[in-house]
């Protein structure tokens, strides 16, 4: 979001930068097709009437989507004194004022946007409806973006290395960070040693949520105060406190202390985020390989448009190389690459082939 972002790594949230650094021993490669300045799925004047494409509004873009904020990302927007953070901490205290899903364990989603967000079909991006609350249209940013969380950071719509950057951001460091922030935010919430009562009517409302289930209230976008004056018990009226206290308190912890706490379940995903990346960062291309799944999105004279692994992100290969795939499904990666130079006169380099498995036209035999 400013110039002085250091372009040689994707940048995460400073607590997460701090962290996933510590796991993986070094940085994390840009996603460079996809950025939040120049969004990548508005359409230019060429493509503003292809329906082969799926585009986002200028309104809108991809923040079409209500962060679950953990309580210690709330403390930390809440104490951040970067002139930058001002609006994100004014539309926070404006959310937390309206006391809709405001809980101990942080900020969540009114059970009636994720009844509307997860039944919603081609919103996303789209629908006005479903903007986020901390977006500034009026710059085009992210009013909590130095403390969002594990989805709104490992979003992209389109990834340098196609599936194998999916593979990493979405299956394995999204799951990764967002059970980190569940167990972080209980973690806070003991810490306080509220009182038992509390404390199950606490789980017992997470539970609820979890189910999307939507009561007279929710649908008025309403709170018992009865229910909200339980769960916060003696921090009532004092709720930014209380998350500032729960920043302060994983703020200063280090990725050792958080693989500690959150036991191993985190450091299972982990291990797979840490292989994840290691593919991420290779260029090596599988010694044997076959055809992978794909979507005819559409055709044109030199080439077909196909979609691997998102529609939003779909690859046009001429015709010559997809009639080239099937020499992989029965032999080795080298012998194929020998037979297509002898019988077509084509030698395929190693960048070549690696994009062909990064986007999923290719993929690991087996």
């Amino acid at each position: 979001m400013t110039s002085a972002v250091d372009t040689s790594s994707e940048p995460l949230p400073p607590l997460y930068d701090r962290w996933i650094r510590s796991l993986l021993g070094g940085n994390i490669p840009r996603e460079s097709r996809a950025t939040c300045d120049h969004c990548a799925m508005l359409p230019d004047s060429s493509e503003a009437t292809n329906s082969s494409r799926h585009f986002f509004q200028p309104s809108t873009k991809c923040c079409t989507y209500v962060p679950d904020l953990a309580n210690f990302l709330v403390g930390g927007t809440l104490s951040d004194t970067d002139p930058q953070a001002e609006f994100g901490k004014r539309s926070l205290l404006k959310r937390m004022a309206e006391g809709i899903a405001v809980t101990p364990l942080g900020v969540g989603q009114s059970p009636l946007f994720s009844l509307v967000y997860n039944h919603a079909e081609d919103a996303f991006g789209v629908a006005r409806g479903l903007r986020c609350p901390h977006y500034l249209e009026s710059e085009e940013k992210c009013g909590v973006w130095r403390q969002r969380n594990a989805t709104c950071s490992t979003w992209f719509c389109k990834h340098v290395r196609g599936n194998t950057g999916y593979q990493f951001w979405r299956k394995s460091l999204h799951p990764l960070l967002g059970e980190v922030e569940r167990q972080l935010a209980w973690w806070c919430v003991l810490r306080f040693d509220l009182p038992q009562d509390q404390l199950r009517l606490l789980y017992e409302q997470k539970h609820q949520e979890q189910n999307y289930s939507v009561n007279n209230e929710a649908i008025d976008n309403q709170v018992d105060p009865k229910i909200y004056a339980r769960l916060w018990g003696d921090w009532l009226g004092r709720e930014g406190e209380f998350f500032i206290r729960c920043g302060e308190w994983v703020n200063g912890l280090d990725w050792s202390d958080v693989s500690q706490i959150c036991g191993s379940q985190v450091r299972a995903l982990a291990q797979l985020t840490v292989n994840a990346y290691k593919e991420l960062t290779s260029d090596e291309v599988p010694a044997k390989l076959q055809i992978g799944a794909m979507e005819l999105v559409q055709i044109s004279r030199d080439c077909a448009r196909v979609s691997t692994y998102s529609r939003y992100d779909p690859i046009d290969m001429p015709y010559y190389i997809i009639e080239l795939l099937s020499y992989f499904e029965a032999n080795s990666t080298e012998e194929a690459l020998q037979q297509i130079e002898a019988e077509k006169g084509i030698r395929l380099d190693q960048p070549l082939v690696r994009k062909l498995v990064d986007f999923g036209l290719l993929k690991r035999a087996g």
